[in-house]
């Protein structure tokens, strides 16, 4: 009998990941077809793309709602795809706004379901975790407080660690002399959007304080790379591509970073970050009602404290952002401090195979 898994993610982060599992299934388990709700990196590593919803990734509710008429038509299209081809097992990774649907219907249809990277409900939305808990088969949360939000159900609920922690140690550390600052405007174009006017604003006023540095724009993927080319501005600014990104590491003085996956990076990498973030009205008042952690950015969430100062929505200003900045270039015990944190962060991201973790798991469903 042909051994199938569908997989489904929703934006670069997920979509690297998804790759990632591929790779070690396709050694472990050779005839096995793997079909995708992903995005480049999946298809690269051998999936077929049913659809690509990496790039339609969004945030916010507002965000959200235009992007309807996509998800109304991908729903069709996985649902009529799972009721032909009844895959071996669901994969899903993070991206809750989708894929709680799809596992309630995988359930439904006798389709066993793994679930990778599950919602943050910690965060907000606790209902999900009894959820996820009643419909999935096994949850693999990132972090090891986790696990307690996941059970009571009938899923089996593991830790596998994040993804990260097989980079610690390969990570670049921040060097003796560091003279570069990084902007890292996040991964969707809604968030890069809403972070361009912001460094306009910041290098139009306030450009001359930082003539001594390097200044390095990061494109998360390469469909983003010509909206940060025009969204710089008649600015010094250098754009660079994701792949870039580490080998910069080690002469980065500071970064700017959206709320994100990159925030635990550049926190590894014991470099200083401020951590900004802004959507629109509609779903930030609707985060503040339903959002219960104290920090938005994971090196803050993880320590408990805030190790990077955050600012979010009417802060995330060039006057604040200056500001800010100003302080902590100034703030000479701040590099130790990094490093310190990047320890502490370390020590919550398991033990560096969470991939080889996550493929075991699926791989008993391909038996």
């Amino acid at each position: 009998m042909r051994k199938s898994l569908l997989l489904s993610c929703g934006d670069i982060s997920g979509d690297l990941w998804a790759s990632q599992v591929i790779l070690l299934l396709r050694e472990r388990r050779p005839g096995v077809e793997v079909v995708a709700l992903g995005g480049e990196e999946s298809r690269k590593a051998g999936a077929h793309l049913l659809v690509d919803t990496v790039s339609q990734s969004t945030v916010g509710l507002a965000e959200a709602l235009r992007a309807f008429s996509f998800w109304k038509k991908t729903w069709r299209e996985v649902s009529a795809f799972l009721r032909k081809e009844k895959p071996s097992v669901l994969l899903a990774i993070d991206n809750p706004g989708f894929n709680l649907r799809l596992v309630r219907l995988c359930a439904r249809e006798s389709i066993p379901v793994v679930y990778f990277a599950p919602p943050q409900v910690w965060a907000w939305g606790r209902w999900r975790g009894k959820f996820l808990a009643r419909y999935a088969d096994h949850i693999l949360h990132l972090f090891p407080w986790e696990g307690k939000y996941f059970a009571g159900g009938r899923a089996r609920v593991s830790w596998v660690g994040h993804p990260l922690g097989a980079w610690w140690g390969k990570i670049p550390q921040r060097g003796p002399n560091p003279q570069t600052i990084l902007f890292l405007p996040g991964s969707r174009r809604n968030e890069v959007l809403s972070f361009l006017p912001v460094l306009r604003g910041l290098l139009s006023e306030y450009g001359g304080r930082f003539l001594r540095y390097r200044l390095v724009l990061v494109a998360a993927s390469p469909s983003l790379r010509p909206l940060l080319e025009t969204g710089r501005g008649p600015f010094p600014v250098q754009v660079v591509d994701r792949k870039d990104l580490y080998p910069l590491f080690e002469d980065t003085v500071l970064a700017v970073s959206s709320s994100g996956t990159v925030t635990l990076e550049v926190a590894l990498g014991g470099i200083p970050q401020i951590i900004v973030y802004r959507t629109s009205w509609g779903t930030f008042l609707l985060g503040c009602l339903l959002f219960r952690a104290p920090f938005i950015g994971l090196p803050n969430i993880l320590l408990g404290r805030e190790i990077a100062p955050e600012l979010v929505q009417r802060r995330f200003t060039p006057t604040e952002l200056f500001k800010t900045m100003e302080r902590l270039l100034a703030d000479s015990s701040l590099p130790g401090k990094a490093k310190g944190w990047a320890e502490e962060i370390a020590v919550q991201l398991g033990d560096g195979r969470t991939f080889d973790h996550v493929a075991e798991v699926v791989s008993r469903y391909l038996e």
